[in-house]
């Protein structure tokens, strides 16, 4: 006999992939924006995002039945504190990052997952034929979209640093893989002595350079520096606090490995601006220990990072840390499933 509860159980799974692309479709489309002023009708919303009035209410109604939005009876939709955060000025937005999910990743995990399984291979190579940042190179839209989902993704846990991290004795902090220097601003903001250096890929470091150019945040411009690095190779020197946040869990133990250690030639390279005080490296990465969403980070880690890159444990990274010179402090769990593994160069 069939067990229809079960059956059912699986058919919302299977229906999870269109949930995911309606809500995609609505970040992408800005619809939560379009909505900040109040309600309005498929009709009025289509003029405004520029869409087909029909498709659109199709998705909307989705949408609403899932609670993302609400729908009145005169046919009006509105924003609901689910879709609060799709807002691009909402201070916990993850417009961006729902649009990077639900669009590259999904589309990518759509096209290539099977075939990635079978050859033990990365899922980006096998539907676009090229990995995650070859593709963004080719692809300028898709990288800003990129840029902005990462930003979405280090707010929390940039507010957190900013206002608990002891930063007295730092004078210059290095982001390596910094992105769009979300990390950096928000520590050099609340902390007026600090410099940082965000390095990243070019590409990336001359759309941040531009945007922060032209917020006319002067000071913020005078001491936050842009520097294109490729941190496979190496990493910017003169730092008293190197920071590396949602970068490892992209790649496998030996190019993690020799990430670390490119951050600790740098670190032990140059004469520190503050003597005396030793140079510290924030790890901030999920840990196993500490994710709930480990197992399913793993589908994503098959998506964009290296072959056989799965989620780390303490002991893990430990072993990692250890591997390339360091001795681990601390891990602390932190906010959005993140740990912060403190480490010194070993004696």
């Amino acid at each position: 006999m069939t067990d229809w509860g079960t059956g059912m159980s699986l058919m919302n799974l299977l229906m999870g992939a269109m949930a995911s692309s309606a809500v995609g479709t609505a970040a992408e489309l800005g619809i939560a924006d379009a909505l900040a002023d109040g309600p309005a009708t498929a009709a009025e919303l289509a003029k405004t995002v520029e869409a087909d009035t029909d498709s659109l209410d199709s998705v909307l109604q989705a949408l609403t039945a899932l609670g993302v939005f609400t729908r009145d009876a005169d046919g009006r939709y509105a924003n609901s504190p689910m879709s609060e955060p799709l807002r691009s000025d909402h201070p916990d937005s993850v417009r961006h990052l729902a649009t990077l999910l639900c669009g590259l990743y999904g589309q990518a995990a759509t096209g290539g997952l099977t075939q990635a399984v079978r050859a033990g291979t990365s899922v980006m190579p096998c539907t676009f034929g090229v990995g995650l940042y070859e593709y963004l190179d080719r692809h300028p839209d898709t990288a800003r979209i990129f840029d902005l989902a990462m930003q979405d993704w280090t707010r929390p846990i940039a507010t957190l640093l900013a206002d608990k991290l002891p930063l007295d004795d730092v004078h210059t902090v290095v982001d390596v893989g910094g992105g769009n220097g979300t990390l950096l601003q928000a520590l050099l903001s609340a902390h007026p002595h600090l410099n940082g250096i965000c390095a990243d890929r070019p590409d990336t470091c001359d759309r941040a350079q531009r945007t922060l150019a032209a917020s006319q945040q002067a000071d913020l411009a005078r001491r936050l520096t842009f520097r294109p690095t490729d941190i496979l190779q190496d990493v910017p020197t003169g730092g008293d606090l190197y920071v590396i946040k949602n970068v490892l869990h992209d790649w496998n133990t030996t190019t993690s490995v020799q990430i670390l250690r490119n951050i600790h030639t740098a670190m032990t390279a140059t004469p520190r601006a503050s003597a005396g005080t030793p140079p510290k490296l924030l790890i901030i990465d999920p840990l196993a220990e500490h994710d709930s969403g480990a197992a399913f980070r793993n589908v994503i880690k098959m998506v964009v990072g290296e072959p056989r890159t799965r989620s780390r444990s303490a002991a893990d990274i430990r072993r990692e840390a250890t591997e390339a010179g360091f001795e681990v402090l601390s891990i602390t769990p932190c906010p959005a499933d993140l740990s912060v593994i403190t480490c010194v160069p070993a004696s």
